[in-house]
């Protein structure tokens, strides 16, 4: 456990964190504190943090393969692919969160092998009065679409397509795409802003599907964000989609596909599930990338603390 970062979560009242930073191609991380105010069961390196809407990375990674092997025009109407959409709606439009869709609905259609199927048919019959193009919206619901996409184009499940494409060809073994109960002994358990635990593990189906239903470990989901800093294929994400986004509060000045892109060339995103989140950041001039994983809603300047050391060096750290 790292006594440095066990200062650091005692110092901003954090129950348990890991962080993990990729530096001259070496991954380091290191572990504090507890997975729960409650069992005291101790945070290790291995244990396993929702990551939130980080999940959408993964989802527009995937999107990327469709592009890069000719199954799919990112400018092309989404009813070409899956019925039911209004005409000018497309995957870019998705992946940059101007789709018009409302950011979530909260509907559940099951946890079977249609959910996402059911879900997106839902979506498609309800209205979205602002056109899409027009306008910045963050959507949860839009990213489902794109899961959607996912399993139409490959002719497999969302999560199998995940497994099969990214997480059994990075050698990502603490990954999980649902309240798998095998991993529930080392998954962190979330706090609300009193530092009491939230019971409950999984998240409501609804706008979860391939966009904020992820949980691993820091190391592996830089192994992840290695990926995209040696392919490439994948820079074309974070390339800059919309140059003017609101103020969300995290320091974001405009949006990829996908990636939130931040000040100094630096992309990441962030990820908020019930009483826990996370943090991905990114210079991809300097190869380097940190993440930040924590089960307290309260932990954002810890996270930010740790990117201002380990981030904005000339020669960027490998340890907390």
């Amino acid at each position: 456990m790292g006594s440095r970062l066990g200062e650091l979560i005692d110092e901003y009242d954090v129950p348990g964190a890991q962080v993990a930073v990729l530096a001259r191609g070496e991954i380091r991380d290191e572990a504090a504190g507890v997975l729960s105010a409650r069992t005291r069961v101790e945070v290790t390196n291995d244990s396993v943090f929702k990551v939130g809407s980080i999940t959408k990375i993964w989802t527009a990674t995937l999107v990327q393969q469709l592009v890069d092997d000719g199954l799919l025009d990112l400018d092309s109407p989404v009813r070409r692919y899956v019925p039911g959409f209004t005409a000018s709606l497309t995957a870019r439009h998705l992946l940059t969160h101007t789709g018009g869709i409302d950011a979530n609905h909260f509907f559940d259609t099951g946890r079977n092998d249609d959910a996402i199927e059911r879900f997106v048919d839902a979506i498609a019959e309800e209205e979205h009065p602002v056109p899409p193009g027009t306008a910045f919206s963050y959507s949860n619901s839009g990213f489902v679409v794109l899961g959607r996409l996912v399993e139409v184009l490959r002719g497999r499940l969302f999560h199998d397509v995940l497994r099969e494409r990214l997480v059994t060809p990075l050698g990502l073994r603490t990954v999980v795409t649902d309240a798998d109960e095998a991993i529930l002994h080392r998954a962190a358990v979330g706090h609300r802003e009193d530092g009491s635990p939230v019971t409950e593990w999984a998240v409501a189906y609804g706008t979860a599907p391939s966009g904020s239903h992820f949980a691993m470990s820091a190391r592996e989901l830089l192994e992840f964000a290695r990926l995209h800093l040696d392919d490439p294929k994948l820079a074309v994400l974070r390339e800059t989609q919309v140059e003017s986004v609101p103020d969300l509060g995290i320091g974001v000045v405009g949006w990829g596909l996908g990636w939130m892109l931040h000040r100094d060339g630096m992309v990441g995103h962030t990820g908020v599930s019930k009483g826990q989140k996370a943090f991905l950041r990114l210079a991809p001039d300097k190869g380097v990338a940190v993440a930040v994983l924590t089960n307290s809603v309260r932990s954002e300047p810890l996270a930010h603390r740790i990117f201002s050391e380990l981030l904005h060096d000339e020669a960027p750290r490998t340890t907390v």
